[in-house]
């Protein structure tokens, strides 16, 4: 395989890099060749440091991930036999890495037309417009966003004080409907099932709650998560798609 030339890009993060340059190799994600990978890897960095560009922290454990799974792909087979496939955990993140990053492109472009439009409240319900939503998900996904701000005080406040004059509200970082979608899913797929409520005490800020509303909307509508109930908490759920779908 010939050396990857390529321009120094920004990422936004490892996965990011790793996943442009499995790209650009047209390499598969479950039979990576680690030492060709961590070649390029490396070469990107050093030409990070050679343009005194700041190397993230995360850029570098990675590295160091990358060689230790080279160091294990090195040993005699035998003695890999009944271990699993050091690339294993590494093709999983990639995997969920690269449908969240599809998954928030396909609503990237929305957001650059509407994302500053103030809008009316329909006078209908919004979920009756989006066939591919079961109304069941929709009424609980509700009824619990309901709940939790009767008994958080912390969001309760962020949704009830209003702004004081619309320059301060310019000033205020929207957050975007992609940036949340990608952090759910993330969330996900590092700590599995995971409560409505825990989402929501996450957000920082009126816009936060609301972008992580219209996030889990999106990604039920998707059925990229499904959800449940678990006593009075309603629990998201990342659902797996066929691996198979990635060749």
């Amino acid at each position: 395989m010939e050396q990857l030339s390529f321009k120094l890009e920004a990422y936004e993060g490892p996965l990011d890099l790793l996943l442009s340059l499995i790209t650009k190799n047209k390499i598969d994600i479950y039979d990576i060749p680690i030492a060709v990978i961590l070649d390029q890897y490396l070469a990107y960095l050093e030409e990070m440091r050679r343009l005194d560009m700041d190397i993230a922290g995360e850029f570098i454990t990675m590295a160091a991930e990358l060689m230790l799974i080279k160091s294990k792909m090195m040993l005699p087979k035998s003695v890999l036999e009944n271990e699993e496939d050091p690339r294993a955990r590494l093709a999983a993140a990639l995997v969920e890495y690269k449908r969240a990053k599809e998954a928030a492109g396909l609503l990237a472009g929305n957001y650059e037309i509407y994302a500053g439009r103030l809008a009316k409240p329909a006078d209908e319900s919004p979920y009756e417009s989006i066939p591919e939503l079961k109304d069941q998900d929709a009424a609980l996904l509700e009824e619990a966003f309901v709940r939790i701000m009767e008994r958080s005080k912390k969001l309760k406040s962020m949704l009830s004080t209003p702004e004081q004059t619309l320059e301060n509200l310019l000033k205020r970082r929207v957050t975007p409907i992609p940036e949340k979608i990608f952090g759910i899913m993330r969330l996900l797929y590092r700590s599995g099932d995971t409560s409505f409520e825990e989402i929501l005490l996450s957000s920082r800020s009126r816009s936060d709650i609301i972008a992580s509303f219209v996030a889990v909307l999106e990604l039920l509508k998707v059925r990229r998560v499904s959800i449940y109930l678990s006593g009075e908490d309603l629990i998201l759920h990342l659902e797996k798609e066929n691996r198979t779908d990635e060749h």
